[in-house]
């Protein structure tokens, strides 16, 4: 039986991190394309223009946790060499 190293057991937190950020990407941009498709029915200019900036910042906290994820991915890469 092989035990599991210290970098086994860091590569294992850091894809377990990277699946939570995978998901958290999937369900901001989800939450942003259905603040979109409300903003033709908002009749007032005031709540559409404040569903734009809510689905806006739903898309820059996805691209945040794109920048996130790439960052755990060189990481998972560089404990994966270090094997």
């Amino acid at each position: 039986m092989n035990a599991a190293t210290p970098q086994d057991d860091g590569a294992a937190a850091l894809r377990a991190e990277l699946a939570d950020v995978e998901r958290e990407i999937a369900r901001l941009r989800r939450s942003a394309e259905q603040i979109r498709s409300g903003i033709s029915e908002a009749e007032d200019p005031a709540d559409r223009g404040a569903l734009i900036q809510a689905a806006d910042e739903q898309d820059n906290l996805g691209d945040e946790l794109v920048v996130r994820r790439e960052d755990l991915l060189r990481r998972i890469a560089d404990a994966e060499r270090q094997d």
